[in-house]
């Protein structure tokens, strides 16, 4: 890897390659919250069976996710072919998983029927109640349940609901601080040839990633989605407290396997075990958070969750940012002390949600 240039009309476009991956994989996961994963976990859990409930809401991750399988792949595209079609084509899973769903699923009847859209609201229940093959009587109605308190987060802290909160709280904390640091570690590590307790420090210096670096982060992003599809599988069929507390004990193991320096096909297999359980955990997480509280509250825990969430990814890019080049094994620690928080919110998280019946209140 060469050097940027110091005076040269390409100066500019020289780390090209290198600020497109990060900023491309960390724009992937930002569109989709920008765009309503919240309410769309929330809707997921609304209109599925309970035995699809984990189907809907990884679904509504796929858009995401096959904007992160693309972005590091297409980072090697020629840089003179400009910057937005980049973003266009890392951008496209995300936006056709998007038209797809405006143009399949119908209206929440929830909102329908608060804002005062009775018809729309049961037209949606029907479609809903045909889809699931359940019959609705003809003279079923809908009425809204009235608490001047919803919205409020002091709801989601009640005693019932508290340790819930705050478990759910630790683990998506852990899991977005290590996935956003990951965004910015991983290019870092591969470029400058770093390994686990090399006593030297990576040089900091801006350069092109090659095309090896470019096919260790496609490999990188692409067994995240393996994790997603393995997560699907277990929820389905073992259930959810389970595989997401043995998948956060990995997770420490996988991150600790960090610090040691075997040599660069190691320390790489390391990176792949690290993003594959974190795209299981994550995933886990996001079938958990919105089948942990009913209908009422439902849309207030996951954006109180969502924001302790958001909270633990800024500090990871952030870490990230301040300690690679200042001291590499001390960022391990800090994700090492990271998925240490979620495996702990894993044990204080105590709730069995397969095939449970959401209740309203």
């Amino acid at each position: 890897m060469d050097e940027c240039p110091t005076n040269s009309s390409d100066s500019d476009q020289c780390c090209f390659t290198k600020q497109m991956v990060v900023s491309s994989d960390s724009s992937c996961y930002r569109s989709l919250a920008g765009t309503g994963l919240n309410p769309l976990v929330c809707y997921g859990v609304e209109f599925a069976q309970n035995k699809y409930r984990a189907h809907g809401n990884v679904i509504s991750l796929m858009g995401a996710l096959g904007g992160l399988a693309t972005c590091h792949s297409m980072a090697g595209v020629p840089r003179n072919s400009g910057w937005r079609w980049f973003m266009v084509i890392v951008s496209l899973p995300v936006i056709l998983s998007a038209i797809i769903l405006f143009i399949l699923l119908p209206g929440s009847p929830r909102f329908l029927s608060v804002s005062g859209q009775q018809e729309k609201a049961m037209q949606a229940i029907r479609y809903m109640a045909k889809l699931n093959r359940v019959h609705l009587a003809e003279n079923i109605r809908v009425k809204c349940y009235a608490n001047e308190r919803l919205g409020s987060y002091s709801e989601v802290l009640t005693p019932s609901h508290r340790r819930s909160t705050l478990a759910l709280s630790m683990m998506f904390f852990s899991i977005i601080f290590i996935q956003f640091g990951l965004i910015i570690y991983l290019p870092l590590l591969f470029s400058s040839d770093y390994c686990g307790s090399e006593a030297r420090l990576p040089t900091h210096s801006c350069v092109d990633l090659t095309k090896q670096d470019l096919l260790k982060l496609t490999v990188t992003s692409v067994t995240s989605l393996g994790g997603t599809v393995l997560a699907l599988v277990l929820a389905t069929r073992i259930g959810r407290l389970l595989p997401t507390r043995v998948g956060s004990a990995a997770l420490v193991l996988t991150i600790a396997a960090l610090f040691v320096c075997v040599n660069q096909s190691v320390t790489f297999a390391a990176t792949v075990a690290v993003k594959t359980v974190a795209g299981f955990i994550n995933t886990m997480n996001w079938i958990i958070i919105p089948e942990s509280f009913p209908t009422n509250i439902r849309s207030t825990a996951i954006g109180f969750i969502n924001a302790v969430g958001k909270f633990g990814g800024a500090l990871g890019t952030g870490c990230v940012y301040l300690i690679f080049f200042v001291n590499p094994q001390a960022l391990v620690g800090v994700f090492f002390v990271a998925s240490v928080i979620g495996f702990i919110g894993a044990f204080l998280y105590n709730r069995e949600t397969k095939d449970i019946v959401l209740q309203e209140t």
